[in-house]
C-alpha cells in the first residue's frame, strides 16, 4: 500500500515538499488591497471549458499565498498542493527567500523548499510581500 501525503495529513504528521517552480506569479490590485503570489511546478494549462467534454489537468505541486488587506485582520493565507492533495490555512512561522529559492515552515510544521527563477521586478514584489 502506498503511503500518500493525504494519509500523512490525516495522521497529523509533518510534511516536506520540495520542487522547482517553472511558474512564479505575483499579482496585486492597483490599490494594494489584494495580493496573490504563487510558485507552481508547471504553468497552469489552458482548458477550453466551452467544449462539452474536456479533461481536467492533473494537479501540480505548488504553494500559493494571498491576502486581502481590505478586511482586517489581514494575514497571509497559505495554500498548497503536493501534486495529489490540496490543503491550506496555516500561518507562516519561518521564511527564507533568496533570488532563487523559497524555504518556508508553517505553523503545522509542514515545510517547503522551492527553487525558481524569475525577473527582478517580480522577485522584489514577492520579497516585499512575504518578508514584511
Amino acid at each position: 500500500m502506498r503511503n500518500s501525503t493525504a494519509s500523512l495529513y490525516n495522521r497529523g504528521l509533518s510534511m516536506h515538499l520540495e520542487f522547482y517552480a517553472q511558474e512564479v506569479y505575483y499579482a496585486g490590485e492597483p490599490d494594494g488591497d489584494i495580493i496573490n503570489v504563487s510558485f507552481q511546478e508547471y504553468p497552469d494549462p489552458e482548458i477550453d471549458y466551452t467544449k462539452k467534454k474536456f479533461d481536467l489537468p492533473p494537479s501540480v505541486k505548488g504553494i500559493f499565498f494571498s491576502v486581502n488587506y481590505e478586511f482586517p485582520p489581514s494575514q497571509i493565507k497559505v495554500d498548497w498542493c503536493d501534486g495529489e492533495e490540496e490543503s491550506g490555512g496555516e500561518l507562516i512561522i519561518d521564511i527564507e527567500l533568496t533570488k532563487t529559492s523559497l524555504k518556508i515552515v508553517l505553523s503545522n510544521n509542514y515545510s517547503f523548499n522551492v527553487s525558481f527563477e524569475t525577473d527582478d521586478v517580480t522577485f522584489q514584489n514577492i520579497k516585499s510581500f512575504l518578508t514584511v
